[in-house]
């Protein structure tokens, strides 16, 4: 069964990679919120793929909302920021998170940390549930924060919607953010 075209565009740029050894890709996969499970079965397929002969790409999937409950926790802070949240202080809540999330070791950090910890001499990382940050830390500074320190394909799963020519609007909640250092490919109408 052949890949769906966006999802081929991916697979292309990952597979490019690894023969040119040019710059690793970062790709944001930008597609609407209510597609959620049927992305998670592309990127299963894709995966597939990827692995398969003659490519022989090992893929690994983090989860950002892993990640982010996990900082939460250790950060000592939890019960406080639920406890703000059952309160409706939300905007004290966010500051909390804001403030465990860009504490040493950041989420960057981290994810970062789970990365390397994964990566082979042939690598494609995918990051999904970003929902999970909203609205306390951006998409695109972890991006940028990543994009610095990783030297493999790395592939942000982004529900949300396109702006313009490069506005991302996240879950339809935020307002659209411009200056992604990462190639948008939109899933589009299934």
């Amino acid at each position: 069964m052949p890949l769906p075209e966006p999802v081929a565009n991916i697979a292309e740029r990952i597979v490019g990679y690894y023969e040119t050894k040019a710059t690793p890709p970062f790709l944001i996969y930008q597609y609407r919120p209510k597609d959620e499970y049927a992305v998670r079965r592309e990127l299963e397929d894709l995966r597939r793929w990827l692995e398969a002969d003659p490519r022989n790409i090992d893929c690994d999937t983090i989860s950002l909302a892993e990640v982010f409950w996990e900082t939460l926790e250790e950060g000592g802070q939890l019960d406080e920021i639920i406890d703000l949240e059952l309160a409706g202080a939300y905007e004290d809540a966010h500051l909390a998170v804001r403030q465990v999330l860009s504490a040493r070791p950041t989420l960057a950090d981290r994810v970062v940390e789970r990365i390397r910890s994964k990566q082979t001499e042939r690598s494609a990382i995918f990051l999904y549930r970003a929902g999970a940050l909203y609205p306390a830390h951006r998409t695109s500074t972890l991006l940028d924060e990543l994009k610095a320190r990783i030297d493999s394909p790395v592939t942000l799963l982004y529900p949300g919607s396109i702006e313009g020519d490069y506005g991302l609007r996240f879950m339809g909640q935020t307002e659209p953010t411009y200056g992604y250092r990462a190639l948008i490919i939109p899933r589009g109408e299934p």
